[in-house]
């Protein structure tokens, strides 16, 4: 159906598409009904209720003898045939009466929109992270960040908007609600979708057994830490008002950064860390444990020089700062391939800002691997069996709630972001595509077009703090501005 357009804008430039049309697009088959409804397992309930979004842009998609109408016929098809298999993202998330929330795998389909512009995408910047794209808004869910199904309303699991650019190109933005699927799992579907629009099977079917992670007969929460029961509904209404020694402060709005690390940054980096180390016994911190320890520590000084109130060495020695860091648990759980369905969860590290300040980054990495090390088979157990142990009650990691000093980070760098090919050539650039979120300061590491080594990193931090940062001699050595996004 044709949809009323909306205006949007894109790093600050305003745009109206032309045309905007919204439909469903069901199971090519009909799910069988011994799978209409699958209970979420632990893993899925202990997660922040939002959508995880990727966007993929193609610039040369349409020409002569490719139209738009034809391309989109071509890709609604293939989904049709594709949710066969991944069932869960043609249904929606339901609430029980006990307060729960599960999936109904009912085939009312995938919400699909299509958009045209009359920009081209050098226009509005470029390819980068666009949620304006992402159709969510169009898809009128609600005010997001978090999506919560009411005894009313069930929420559709999956959303994909197409765009057209006045250029030829096109954006592919695919949204799954996070209840259903990790990020791992997203980007099996994506890459499945892919692979049935160019002509061949999936190669690596999706494994539906959520059983697999049911709490264990006798529960041991023992392990579980950097989680509470503090519910997440709050997130829609955020007040950027924090306290401080000398009164109430606005914080300034958030906004996301896209950064560049080609393979030479990376590589000088992991050598600068670990020269820093000052245990020599300690294995040589990874890329992963580098740049998280650089950034912990280089957001932690963008924040510390932004405060206008006394803050006095003694309050800094006793302030904490917390990182957390997603970790995939398919090889600790022994997993089966192709478990589709969420398997992750958060370590998190402690320190003081004092430390973390004025210690080398060496110190923040060697406390991030510490905490991910902690993340073992047992653990994740324990956190299945928290969440068994709380009930009706939310359980989320602490990070979804955290004002002021913490910092999330999550690492796709592995994820076959460039393969997913729809049949119109391979994506310029592809990422994470959720907006700028106002309350922890964020890391998304991605794989970069340029190929293995090279990364893209997404930053969130309010609008203040990215100044500062981007300023710093120590972080604009190694990471190279591409934009920043304002929401």
């Amino acid at each position: 159906m044709a949809f009323n357009r909306s205006h949007f804008a894109v790093g600050g430039v305003s745009f109206r598409p032309t045309s905007v049309r919204k439909s469903l697009v069901a199971p090519a088959q009909p799910t069988s009904k011994e799978n209409e409804w699958l209970p979420l397992s632990n893993l899925d309930r202990v997660v922040t209720p939002t959508f995880s979004s990727v966007i993929h842009f193609y610039e040369n998609a349409i020409n002569a003898n490719r139209s738009f109408e034809s391309v989109v016929s071509a890709l609604r098809q293939s989904l049709a045939e594709v949710l066969v298999h991944f069932f869960p993202l043609g249904g929606r998330l339901k609430l029980r009466d006990d307060g729960l929330i599960d999936l109904h795998c009912n085939d009312e389909g995938a919400v699909f929109i299509t958009a045209t512009l009359r920009e081209t995408l050098a226009e509005l910047g470029g390819p980068q992270p666009m949620d304006a794209l992402s159709g969510l808004e169009i898809a009128r869910l609600g005010r997001g960040p978090i999506y919560i199904p009411d005894q009313l309303t069930p929420i559709p699991t999956l959303v994909v908007q197409m765009t057209q650019f006045k250029c030829g190109a096109v954006a592919v933005a695919t949204n799954w609600h996070h209840s259903v699927a990790d990020g791992s799992s997203g980007c099996h579907f994506i890459k499945s979708w892919s692979e049935v629009a160019t002509g061949q099977g999936v190669s690596i079917k999706p494994n539906h057994e959520r059983m697999l992670l049911n709490p264990r007969e006798i529960p041991d929460p023992s392990l579980v830490q950097g989680y509470s029961t503090k519910s997440s509904h709050s997130l829609n209404q955020v007040n950027l008002e924090v306290q401080t020694s000398s009164g109430p402060k606005v914080l300034q709005p958030p906004v996301l950064g896209t950064f560049n690390l080609d393979k030479e940054s990376v590589l000088s980096l992991k050598d600068k860390v670990n020269l820093d180390n000052e245990d020599d016994s300690v294995r040589k911190f990874t890329s992963a444990e580098s740049i998280s320890g650089t950034l912990w520590q280089r957001m932690a000084r963008s924040r510390s020089e932004g405060r206008t109130e006394k803050f006095d060495q003694d309050q800094q020695q006793h302030t904490m700062t917390r990182f957390f860091m997603f970790v995939d648990g398919r090889k600790k759980l022994n997993m089966p391939e192709g478990y589709f369905g969420n398997v992750v969860c958060s370590a998190c590290a402690v320190s003081t800002e004092e430390e973390i300040l004025q210690k080398p980054a060496a110190y923040a990495a060697d406390l991030i691997r510490k905490a991910c090390t902690n993340v073992t088979a047992d653990y994740f157990r324990s956190l299945i069996d928290w969440v068994a142990v709380q009930g009706t009650t939310a359980s989320k990691s602490e990070h979804v709630n955290s004002v002021g000093r913490d910092v999330a980070a999550t690492f796709w760098t592995y994820f076959p972001l460039y393969k997913m090919e729809f049949g119109f050539g391979k994506p310029s650039f592809a990422a994470r595509n959720s907006p700028a979120r106002p309350l922890i300061d964020g890391i998304a590491m991605m794989p970069s077009p340029k190929g293995p080594g090279h990364m893209v990193a997404l930053l969130n931090l309010h609008n203040d703090r990215m100044s500062r940062l981007q300023k710093d001699p120590e972080f604009s050595s190694v990471f190279s501005s591409k934009s920043t996004l304002t929401v």
